[in-house]
């Protein structure tokens, strides 16, 4: 009887222990998850990924203008640091005036840019023009992918034809649409060297998704390396035994690791920062680990 209340007591003891530590793991998984919800709210605060694009007004006011602008990027190339834009000519609006669709003198647009200068002409009794410049990129360098940003400068001044750079240019007004995909594209107004020249610089960088999903795949990256070169190591050193399902996990994360890569948005070149920091050194240490595995297996492996 003494036995058997014994044994009893001891059940009882162990359902104990193992209920108190179910308690503690529920208790750390809990501690865990609130610190990943803070740190997802801290990088959500620091990447912005509800931006959304608008348009921004510079130069004179809309009333007092004589030629308006329309600016909108439609490409950005950063291996090749360039930013593709379109310009419009509008006619220039005033309160309760009928839209003008064809222009009523000769005018010449002059773009400024870095050591280049081009030209828009604007014909009377025809329909605006428009047309798209490629304008360099500077300040950034897409190695720093997907944290790069750049800076490009341009002037725009207009002219009656005849009177190009001669004088003040005409009262202009410029409207910039400041988003293209995957990037933001903020510009803001620069003291001009000339009266009635608009001097605009803009800051291209990639928007907060893509900028905080390329981070997450990276960290992604070590995690898997990680994990592989636990697994790997232990069984190796004999701290686990082999049991060889994981052989599939650790042949999978070695796969995985270049679609991950691949999967990155903005199509980064291979060679930036990033992947001489994460993807090269995870995808080495997940052959290692698995390559650890084997060697345990061929080792100690159980005989048919």
């Amino acid at each position: 009887m003494r036995i058997t209340k014994r044994l009893h007591d001891d059940i009882g003891t162990t359902r104990l222990v193992l209920s108190n530590q179910q308690i503690r793991r529920v208790v750390l998984i809990a501690i865990l998850l609130l610190a990943c919800a803070l740190i997802y709210s801290l990088v959500l605060t620091r990447f912005d990924v509800s931006e959304e694009p608008e348009e921004r007004h510079f130069g004179v006011a809309s009333s007092d203008a004589r030629i308006e602008l329309y600016l909108q990027p439609m490409a950005i190339d950063p291996v090749n640091d360039s930013m593709h834009m379109r310009i419009s000519v509008l006619p220039a609006r005033s309160a309760g005036s009928l839209p003008v669709t064809v222009a009523d003198r000769d005018l010449v647009l002059m773009i400024h840019h870095g050591a280049s200068t081009e030209q828009i002409r604007v014909q009377a009794n025809q329909p605006f023009p428009e047309a798209t410049f490629a304008f360099d990129l500077s300040g950034g360098s897409v190695r720093d992918y997907p944290l790069d940003s750049y800076h490009s400068e341009i002037q725009l001044a207009s002219f009656e034809a005849g009177h190009e750079g001669a004088g003040a240019s005409l009262p202009t007004r410029v409207t910039c649409w400041e988003g293209v995909l995957g990037y933001s594209v903020r510009g803001e107004e620069l003291a001009a060297a000339r009266v009635g020249q608009v001097q605009l610089r803009f800051t291209v960088k990639r928007v907060g998704a893509i900028e905080f999903f390329g981070l997450a795949v990276y960290g992604g990256m070590i995690v898997l390396a990680v994990c592989a070169l636990a697994v790997g190591a232990l069984v190796f050193v004999g701290v686990r035994r082999i049991e060889v399902t994981l052989v599939g996990a650790l042949g999978a994360i070695v796969f995985a690791l270049p679609a991950m890569r691949n999967a990155l948005p903005g199509g980064p070149p291979i060679g930036v920062r990033a992947d001489v920091l994460v993807f090269f050194w995870t995808g080495l240490g997940a052959v290692i680990a698995l390559c650890l595995f084997v060697a345990a297996w061929v080792h100690r492996g159980a005989s048919p």
